[in-house]
C-alpha cells in the first residue's frame, strides 16, 4: 500500500508540474496573457522571495516590504499584464545569472567548490584528491551551463519571436536541467569507478542541507 502512494504521489507530482510548464509557457508566450496564467507562473518565484524576507534577520521590515510590493502589484496588475513577458524574462535570466554567479564564486579551490561540499555532504567518508578534481570540473560545467542559458535568453528574447524564447524558457530550461543531472551522474559512474555514489535526490536533499548550514552560520 504504501509503495503504491508513492507511486500516485510521483505520478501526481508529475502531472502538477506538466500542467504547470504548460501554463508557464501560455503566459510567457502571450503578449497579453490571461491574469490568472501570470498568477500561477510568478507563484514560484513569489513564494521563494516571501521566504527568504521571512528567513531574514530583519523578518519584519523585510516581510512587510514584501508584501507591500505584492499589494503595489496586484493594484496594477492589468497595466502589468501588458507587459508580463518581461517578468517572465527578467525572472529566468535573473535566476540562470544567480545561480552561475553562486557556483562559479565557489571555483577557488577544490574543495570549496560547491559541488564538493554537496559531496561531502552526501557522502560520509571522506573524499580523495581525485574526488574532490572531478566535483570541481562538475561545478565548473553547471557555471557555464547557467552562464550560457542566461545568454541565450538574452539572445532570444531581444532577437526572435516571444514564443521561441517562451519555448526555451518553459520547457526547455527544465528538459536541459534534468538532462545535466541524469548525463552528470553517468558520467562520475564511469569517471569514479569504485567511488562512492549518490543519486540526483541525495544530490537535493544535500544541497538543501548545505544551504540550511550556511544560512544558520551567517
Amino acid at each position: 500500500m504504501t509503495g503504491l502512494w508513492r507511486n500516485l504521489r510521483l505520478v501526481l507530482l508529475a502531472l502538477l508540474g506538466a500542467a504547470y510548464l504548460v501554463m508557464d509557457y501560455l503566459a510567457s508566450s502571450s503578449t497579453q496573457p490571461p491574469a490568472y496564467a501570470v498568477l500561477i507562473g510568478a507563484a514560484p518565484l513569489t513564494a521563494g522571495v516571501i521566504a527568504a524576507c521571512w528567513n531574514s534577520t530583519f523578518r519584519l521590515p523585510a516581510t512587510l516590504l514584501c508584501l507591500g510590493g505584492l499589494l503595489a502589484v496586484l493594484l496594477n496588475l492589468e497595466r502589468l499584464l501588458m507587459h508580463a513577458a518581461w517578468l517572465y524574462f527578467f525572472q529566468h535570466a535573473g535566476i540562470m545569472t544567480g545561480l552561475g554567479i553562486m557556483f562559479g564564486s565557489t571555483l577557488g579551490s577544490h574543495e570549496g567548490a560547491l559541488c564538493s561540499r554537496i559531496a561531502r555532504i552526501a557522502i560520509a567518508e571522506p573524499l580523495d584528491a581525485r574526488y574532490l578534481h572531478y566535483t570541481w570540473k562538475v561545478t565548473l560545467a553547471w557555471t557555464l551551463y547557467f552562464a550560457a542559458s542566461a545568454l541565450l535568453s538574452l539572445l532570444l528574447f531581444a532577437f526572435a519571436p516571444l514564443a521561441s524564447w517562451a519555448l526555451f524558457a518553459s520547457l526547455l530550461t527544465p528538459l536541459s536541467l534534468g538532462l545535466m543531472f541524469g548525463g552528470e551522474y553517468l558520467i562520475r559512474l564511469r569517471a569514479l569507478p569504485g567511488q562512492p555514489h549518490f543519486s540526483i535526490a541525495q544530490t537535493i536533499r544535500s544541497y538543501r542541507k548545505y544551504t540550511q548550514c550556511r544560512d544558520a552560520a551567517e
